[in-house]
């Protein structure tokens, strides 16, 4: 009899059982819980059981779950939030990815096994919310997050391939929202409703400089350049929970300077007068009567309404079939008022913070109809000149 040649330190063992099976298994050390670890597999060769084994062992070195092929949706899931989404993205996107997979997700695919999941158990799971009455815009966006955190999965090695991306998601009834922004005419009027408020310097410099409001409510005193007539934009006032917190800009795109108007910075020195005299010359720019953070629904109750109240916008906007105006548009407003009088895209980009130029033209689409026609009325003018005038013809 054959003496068998055994195995290395650290290569682990193999035998063949009784009914043909080979099994190949190794040791893995203790883990957290004291109990110690043990990679097992099986296979009709002895060649076929080592390869599985030693393909098992490289996903455990990169991080995969020891008992991977045990793993649930639920469970990859809980993981893919906690140790993947959580570190990269912030508070706010977090939040949605966990919604989406709590409430969307897990109640419907939360048991199948991770790699028994295929592009049957994703139609399925499609059909299920469109009967429940959720949203075509809602099962998108639990789509895409489906999406990424299986392409995750793909990434690990924990599954082969990514069955929710061989699914088309839902489309949603109509295009993208289009935005409402101001007319000049209707931004006057805000303004001038604003005079009385306590914070009409917010409102001038909202629709100067196409801040967002976490970005207002988070400027302060040092961030105002006066001398040079600039506003450094570089944080933002973030509500979670109802907690509030002030985080830097996401971004490089995000962290810009603004050039803004004299008409704003005289704004903005009536308001640090005020302020002052409030005793809260070191406060936030725009703070409470406590010299505190603003509260988006505080200052929505007690400035907000107010204003477009004085204003009558509404009144009017419903008189002439547009949707009421929210905080937000007075953003579109800077972008919209500076592309239709010619401002460069890429300059309205910058101004606003966004990541490309695409993402500007995208939201402010609706100005680009206008923007051809004028571009038009140019060439006319610019071929007239080019091409030579006819000669009259002879008479006789």
């Amino acid at each position: 009899m054959k003496n068998r040649k055994r195995r290395g330190r650290g290569e682990g063992s193999v035998y063949q059982r009784a009914d043909g099976l080979w099994i190949a298994s190794i040791s893995l050390g203790y883990g957290p819980d004291g109990k110690r670890q043990r990679l097992v597999v099986a296979g009709v060769t002895k060649k076929e059981a080592l390869e599985k084994l030693e393909a098992k062992r490289a996903k455990v070195r990169g991080g995969a779950p020891l008992d991977a092929e045990r793993l649930t949706v639920a469970g990859y899931l809980t993981i893919w939030l906690e140790n993947t989404k959580k570190p990269a993205v912030g508070d706010t996107t977090y939040d949605r990815y966990e919604q989406h997979c709590r409430l969307t997700i897990i109640p419907h695919l939360g048991q199948v096994l991770l790699p028994k999941l295929t592009k049957y158990h994703v139609e399925t799971w499609y059909a299920e919310l469109q009967k429940a009455g959720v949203s075509r815009s809602e099962q998108q966006k639990a789509g895409k997050a489906l999406r990424n955190a299986l392409k995750h999965a793909v990434a690990s090695d924990l599954i082969g391939k990514n069955p929710a991306a061989l699914v088309p998601l839902p489309k949603t009834a109509g295009t993208r929202k289009e935005v409402a922004p101001l007319t000049a005419r209707e931004a006057g009027l805000l303004l001038r409703a604003a005079r009385r408020d306590r914070f009409r310097a917010l409102y001038t410099l909202a629709l100067d400089a196409g801040m967002r409001q976490g970005e207002l409510f988070g400027l302060s005193w040092e961030d105002v350049d006066f001398e040079r007539g600039e506003i450094l934009v570089r944080r933002s006032l973030k509500e979670r929970k109802g907690q509030l917190e002030l985080k830097e800009t996401k971004t490089k795109h995000g962290r810009r300077r603004v050039r803004i108007t004299k008409l704003t910075l005289v704004a903005l020195h009536e308001h640090r007068k005020a302020m002052v005299a409030e005793g809260h010359g070191s406060a936030p720019v725009f703070c409470d009567t406590e010299g505190g953070w603003l509260r988006k629904s505080n200052f929505a109750r007690r400035s907000w309404a107010r204003v477009l109240k004085r204003s009558r916008l509404n009144l009017l906007r419903k008189r002439a079939g547009k949707p009421t105006v929210r905080f937000h548009d007075l953003r579109h407003t800077c972008a919209t008022l500076l592309l239709l009088d010619d401002v460069s895209a890429k300059v309205v980009s910058e101004r606003l913070g966004h990541a490309s130029i695409e993402i500007t033209l995208n939201v402010y689409s609706h100005v680009l109809p206008t923007l051809q026609e004028r571009a038009v009325e140019k060439l006319e003018g610019i071929m007239g000149q080019m091409v030579p005038k006819s000669r009259p013809a002879k008479v006789g």
